[in-house]
């Protein structure tokens, strides 16, 4: 008896390596896209602005070269980065393909597929102008997909970041008026923690319908300091607040503040 429940084990182990090694090589044909990277001043600035409000900070760390979020291993972006091409730079951050085909894991494509090509030529730009950095101390050199994270990934728990190239944009801001320009902004710089659809995610993030119950200058506070209403600090809010939103500048706040406001009605 204890001869067939070893076979059965064995049987159980090696069904879920192979199907989770079939996931996790499976590769994504992505066409490559020409792209136009800017060498001004004022546009490596505005790079490097971007990259702090997109968050990039928060998993690769303060200087990209690398870190830990969650389970996920972020890579040392400036040892990779050299080894890309702009065009495979640019279908990494729209569509989560990396350089081999594979998807990235633990990374919200799906907000940075909704950027502005412009802006993505930015962050590309001052991606650029970073030198090749020591990984980050203690940092594993790649993730590691033990047992439990392998039975995650049949189970569709843990998903490939890949977006399909005919997946519309629909946030990018058409029009000029302050609220679609709110959502766009919204769009591209909350959802990682707050969901596709602003309503937050269970035991992690809230529903930012909340907005409504702040004044405008107590959200102008929340955004820059990290400080919620009645001098609270909301943990990771807070760090993300003032490592990155605080970049955000007093149109693009209130443009943000504008389309939440909208929330309720929707």
């Amino acid at each position: 008896m204890g001869f067939y429940i070893a076979i059965l084990i064995v049987l159980v182990l090696a069904t879920v390596y192979i199907w989770s090694t079939i996931i996790l090589n499976k590769t994504y044909d992505v066409p490559l896209s020409e792209v136009h990277i800017p060498n001004d001043s004022a546009s490596l600035i505005e790079g490097k602005r971007l990259t702090r409000i997109e968050h990039c900070s928060d998993c690769h760390g303060a200087r990209l070269s690398g870190g830990v979020i969650g389970k996920f291993v972020a890579p040392n972006l400036t040892e990779i980065i050299p080894t890309y091409s702009n065009a495979e730079l640019e279908r990494l951050l729209e569509y989560g393909v990396k350089k081999d085909g594979h998807s990235v894991y633990g990374m919200p494509i799906f907000m940075y597929h909704q950027l502005q090509d412009e802006s993505v030529a930015k962050i590309i730009a001052y991606l650029r102008t970073i030198p090749p950095l020591p990984p980050t101390p203690d940092i594993p050199a790649k993730n590691t997909y033990a047992f439990l994270r392998r039975l995650k990934l049949i189970k569709g728990r843990i998903t490939p970041e890949m977006v399909k190239p005919d997946v519309s944009r629909p946030y990018l801001h058409y029009d000029t008026t302050q609220v679609a320009f709110g959502k766009y902004l919204a769009m591209t710089t909350c959802t990682s923690c707050h969901g596709e659809n602003l309503k937050g995610i269970k035991g992690f993030s809230t529903d930012l319908v909340i907005a409504v119950a702040y004044p405008k200058e107590d959200f102008f506070k929340l955004l820059r300091t990290g400080v919620a209403l009645g001098d609270r600090k909301l943990g990771l809010m807070t760090k993300i607040a003032t490592n990155n939103l605080k970049y955000l500048n007093d149109n693009e706040i209130n443009s943000i503040y504008a389309y939440l406001k909208t929330k309720p009605t929707q």
